[in-house]
């Protein structure tokens, strides 16, 4: 997969998973989908980093 798709997807779905979260919670969903998207791409780029690693 390239790198740009990895990381969309993961910061895509943490922020459904946060949006879903604060909406469960009945509070602004907002925040929770900043902190999601963030959160998803940081995964993102470890396991983009992960997978250079393991390829040299």
């Amino acid at each position: 997969m390239k790198e740009k798709t990895i990381i969309s997807t993961t910061t895509l779905a943490a922020s459904l998973m946060m949006y879903f979260y604060a909406k469960s919670l009945q509070k602004d969903a907002v925040p929770y989908v900043m902190i999601g998207g963030f959160m998803g791409a940081v995964i993102g780029e470890s396991i983009i980093e992960y997978l250079n690693k393991t390829k040299k």
